[in-house]
């Protein structure tokens, strides 16, 4: 028969550095997770500690916060934060020495900046549905609302709220699905984060006799 003697440890872990893009003041439904693995072979078996950026030891599973020790080893980060940045050092210690794996943890934030391009001014004839695209980066993930004319505003937890004929997409787009005469004025995309606010406004000519316009200029040219 064979027995197992004493083996060193070994931290199986995949990276020494972690890279995090991940919101700061998170919206609804942005609630990224952070897991920094820390799995050991050796025997005996190793007892797992983790050292937070702020000097706090947590020596068994546990949660701290949005911090939990999970019991396979890893540290899980909910909800990252700018503040979270640091060094998270794993050590696993038995009787016959220890080892520790360090992950320096970066939180990248950037403000919003709309990348569509809005026209100043957009022409549509009366009825026909017209979409305005708002598309924004940033990080956090930038939360984007329409300002319509007579400032009324429509807002992301409410982009499926009908506002008369007009209303926002999942992707926050404005969307107005008969246009009338009354519609006409400026419409302005905001996109916000917790670094700041971009925004892009067009203004909208809604015509009555648009189309009969275009068919007159076409059979004059031909």
């Amino acid at each position: 028969s064979s027995t197992a003697g004493p083996r060193p440890l070994w931290l199986k872990c995949p990276s020494s550095a972690v890279l995090v893009f991940c919101p700061l003041n998170l919206t609804k439904g942005d609630k990224p997770v952070l897991n920094l693995p820390c799995t050991v072979d050796g025997w005996p078996q190793a007892s797992i500690t983790w050292t937070l950026p702020n000097g706090v030891v947590l020596d068994k599973p546990q949660t701290l916060g949005r911090i939990s020790f999970l019991t396979n080893g890893t540290l899980q980060l909910r909800q990252v934060a700018t503040f979270d940045k640091g060094t998270y050092v794993c050590k696993a210690s038995n009787t016959f020495g220890s080892s520790t794996l360090s992950y320096p943890v970066a939180v990248m934030v950037f403000p919003p900046r709309i990348t569509s391009m809005l026209t100043s001014i957009t022409r549509v004839s009366k009825g026909s549905p017209v979409t305005l695209k708002c598309d924004a980066t940033g990080i956090p993930k930038p939360d984007i609302s329409w300002t319509l004319p007579g400032r009324t505003t429509l807002v992301p937890h409410n982009r499926y709220t009908v506002q008369g004929r007009i209303h926002m997409t999942e992707e926050g787009g404005l969307v107005i699905q008969n246009p009338v005469l009354m519609n006409s004025g400026i419409y302005k995309c905001n996109a916000k984060n917790a670094l700041g606010t971009d925004f892009k406004s067009t203004y909208l000519q809604v015509h009555l006799w648009m189309k009969k316009i275009m068919e007159k200029a076409t059979w004059f040219h031909n």
